[in-house]
């Protein structure tokens, strides 16, 4: 097997080959009657996450002719984390070096008709809380031979199948045959070395600056095999700008050429790799780098239009990674679970060719007809947002199920969808709030035709789309986080130009971004401009808000909701950026700063969220006193907070808090007769509430299926009946059944009906308004131009 071992070696720098930090013995392990191998793994290498930790267990599997993806265990006989398990045991061998010698298909017990084609491993300490696996994170396999296989020959080291070197640098060569043969070892054609056995060790010199492909060829009288790697001598970048106007990330100049640039200072070299050059650095691949250092390009050319090609950048010889502008990614661990139905013809990994997240290029890629081209948002104050997690809205989780489903939200009269975070996240079952690629559609929701789609259709029916997106933080696989990474202490390093190493604010997930960084601000100002102009989106909601600063507040949350000029004017620039590119957009800020900073933001045309989930709740629940006043005027009411402007987006139930009706029927009050914990009651509270809510003048949101007095707590795990605070973002149950239920289906009427009101009659939209809401008897007074109105509302529970 080819080993994953990168050589401490002056000068010389490895691309990976797919196996990793294990040694076997036989060389070339089969799995027939008789045959058993030992394997020996260095828990030192890869990772290293179990360097120093005894003792060490394997977990283990077989991919055969029936595992249905290259990843895909099976007979599975260890268990994980138990201690006393003995198929898991390993005996130490010293110096972080571990053994484990068994019979291959009595230890996995592989029927006899089956073929084992690899060994799967990764390593453990007891509990399973600290795992060895390769260095960039993946599971490690070892190659089964079959009992014809016959010759083979192999490089042994090095262990990877590509290198960067200096010329006249040292590589060790071991290279093995699997019986005895005459072993010659060449260096682009001119042999180098000869021996006769099963073993070839030589001290290769590198040759002069350029390309070598370096071979084994074994023959033993009545077969020739052979066995490959490159290397590429004393890289030199030519040293030249890119045309003007090259953006970063990938653009086409032309239907059958792409370009590629990556902002990656202070690096040595680039090469790209790809389908397009067979995974395989050479010089025609290596990136010019730009006169100021900062920046590497490339372009790609002779391509086919309509075809799509995956690649990634080779850093350093060290750092492989995907585009940061990627539109699309492919994930090989977390894309084998997509449903075809819901993207499908989804582009094929590369592998055995690399491993990690790659790219992938379109060329010649047909843009989207829109249909709808004159469409003009609502105005802010008459906004009624529906708030939307894909994963949890629909069974299918896909754009185009949304689609079909969007005369339901039609008939609410709703104007606004708020999706929450769509652009690709680590894994598949996510909130979205642990971004890798902020420009990359994740598939588990469906392909950029079906989103675009669904936004065309909203925009017809005059809906807009408002997007989530995180820019306050990027997570571990993002590459911007692995061009500069620290791997021992786990973060950015302090030279990385996006990344603060630690976080400047409380609350922080992931990596905080450093927003007073050019590097910061020339990537979320080319992701914005990427999503309005290619999505036609009509907004954006900026998660976490509050942390657009540098100023380093610690763990003091006090200090950190402080008035922060500096963060004013960040959110200040980004929303600039917006509006040149649509001067209607909305700017939505998750905020929850000082109320002068919430002003000023306000003025100059944010709209900001205002959590009346609290207040609101103790109104349902029939009690004055608790954890927070149940005068809901500050949340709602923009008046209230000293604002000029109908800017404050008002809710009463968001993805972050608790339902309302669950803690109506769990908590709710009760007198007499009239017990809130009752479902007619409960539901009857809601449309007290949406009363004195859809009321008051200024934009309102609603979090999906409120309309139909949801009650599943935010606690909920997936197996939909443990409760755990641990479980807040696993899937919730998706109870469409529940519109079929006469009293909730009158307070999906009550909603409608309110929305109507709101958005249909300028009264709504009055500046002339009071809202009295400091005990049980709570109104909304209106005075309008041609008409005047009155919302009032009992949230005791006595007549």
């Amino acid at each position: 097997m080819k080993k994953l071992l990168l050589m401490a070696m002056m000068g010389l720098f490895a691309c990976g080959r797919m196996a990793a930090q294990i040694e076997t013995d036989p060389v070339f392990p089969t799995a027939g009657p008789n045959d058993s191998v030992t394997i020996v793994y260095d828990a030192g290498l890869g990772n290293g996450a179990l360097a120093g930790v005894s003792p060490v267990f394997v977990h283990t599997g077989v991919i055969t002719n029936l595992s249905t993806s290259p990843t895909d265990w099976r007979h599975v006989t260890t268990t994980w984390g138990v201690t006393n398990d003995p198929d898991a045991a390993m005996v130490s061998l010293g110096n972080n070096r571990w053994r484990k010698r068994y019979h291959i298909r009595n230890f996995y017990a592989v029927p006899a008709n089956e073929t084992v084609l690899r060994l799967a491993f990764v390593f453990r300490n007891g509990s399973g809380s600290i795992v060895g696996r390769a260095a960039d994170g993946s599971d490690m396999f070892v190659e089964v031979y079959g009992p014809g296989a016959g010759l083979v020959a192999q490089f042994l080291q090095p262990t990877a199948n590509a290198l960067v070197v200096n010329a006249n640098d040292v590589v060790q060569v071991n290279a093995a045959a699997s019986s005895p043969a005459t072993l010659t070892l060449f260096d682009n054609g001119v042999q180098v070395a000869q021996t006769t056995g099963t073993s070839l060790q030589h001290a290769l010199v590198a040759g002069a600056s350029g390309d070598h492909l370096v071979r084994i060829v074994a023959d033993n009288g009545n077969a020739t095999v052979a066995d490959t790697f490159y290397y590429v001598s004393s890289p030199t970048p030519t040293v030249q700008n890119a045309p003007a106007g090259t953006l970063d990330g990938i653009t086409y100049p032309t239907a059958t050429s792409a370009r590629l640039k990556l902002f990656a200072p202070n690096k040595s070299h680039v090469f790209v790799l790809g389908d397009f050059n067979d995974w395989t650095p050479s010089t025609a691949y290596l990136m010019n780098r730009t006169v100021d250092g900062n920046s590497w390009w490339l372009d790609i050319p002779g391509l086919t239009a309509g075809q799509t090609y995956a690649f990634q950048y080779w850093v350093d010889a060290s750092i492989k990674i995907a585009d940061p502008y990627s539109e699309i990614v492919l994930d090989p661990s977390n894309d084998t679970w997509v449903p075809n139905v819901t993207y499908p013809n989804r582009p094929a990994y590369p592998t055995g060719k690399t491993t990690g997240i790659v790219s992938v290029l379109e060329p010649g890629r047909a843009p989207y007809a829109w249909q709808n081209n004159s469409f003009a948002a609502p105005a802010k104050a008459d906004l009624v947002i529906y708030e939307l997690l894909l994963r949890d809205f629909i069974a299918r989780h896909d754009y185009e199920t949304l689609l079909d489903t969007l005369s339901y939200l039609d008939r609410l009269g709703i104007n606004c969808i708020h999706l929450m975070p769509v652009n690709e996240f680590e894994g598949n079952i996510s909130w979205g709030y642990n971004p890798s690629f902020h420009m990359a559609l994740d598939k588990y929701y469906g392909t950029r035709e079906a989103l675009k789609a669904f936004i065309d259709e909203c925009h017809g029916r005059g809906i807009s789309v408002v997007l989530d997106v995180v820019y306050n933080h990027a997570f571990s696989q993002s590459p911007l986080c692995q061009l500069y990474w620290d791997p021992v202490l786990f973060r950015p390093t302090p030279d990385n130009p996006w990344l603060n190493p630690e976080a400047r604010h409380p609350f922080n997930v992931g990596y905080d971004f450093n927003h007073e960084s050019p590097a910061t601000r020339n990537f979320i100002d080319r992701v914005m401009r990427h999503w309005i102009q290619e999505f036609r989106v009509d907004g954006f909601r900026f998660d976490l808000s509050k942390g657009f600063t540098q100023t380093n507040s610690g763990g003091d949350v006090g200090l950190w909701g402080q008035y922060d000029a500096s963060r004013i004017t960040n959110i200040r620039r980004i929303a600039d950026v917006c509006w040149a590119a649509d001067n209607d957009f909305y700017v939505i800020l998750e905020h929850f700063a000082d109320n002068w900073e919430e002003i000023e933001l306000s003025n100059y045309g944010c709209m900001i969220w205002g959590n009346a989930n609290c207040t609101y709740n103790q109104a349902t629940m029939g009690f004055g006193a608790g954890p927070c006043n149940w005068d809901f005027n500050y949340g709602v009411n923009y008046q209230a907070r000293g604002w000029q402007n109908a800017h404050l987006i008002g809710y009463m139930e968001s993805h972050d808090e608790e339902r309302l009706m669950f803690k109506n029927l769990t908590y709710g009050n009760a007198a007499g007769n009239y017990n809130i914990q009752t479902l007619g009651t409960a539901l009857g509270r809601q449309e007290l509430a949406a009363c004195l809510f859809f009321t008051i003048p200024g934009p309102k949101m609603l979090w999906q299926f409120g309309e139909l007095g949801y009650d599943k707590t935010i606690e909920l795990c997936a197996d939909g009946v443990t409760v755990n605070s641990g479980c807040r973002t696993d899937p919730k149950p998706i109870l469409w059944n529940y519109a079929n239920v006469p009293l909730r289906r009158k307070l999906y009427n009550v909603y409608r009906a309110l929305i109507e009101l709101k958005t249909s009659h300028p009264t709504f939209e009055t500046t002339n308004f009071t809202v009295s809401a400091g005990n049980v008897f709570k109104t909304v007074t209106l005075d309008g131009a041609t008409m005047d109105a009155v919302a009032l509302g009992n949230f005791g529970v006595t007549a």
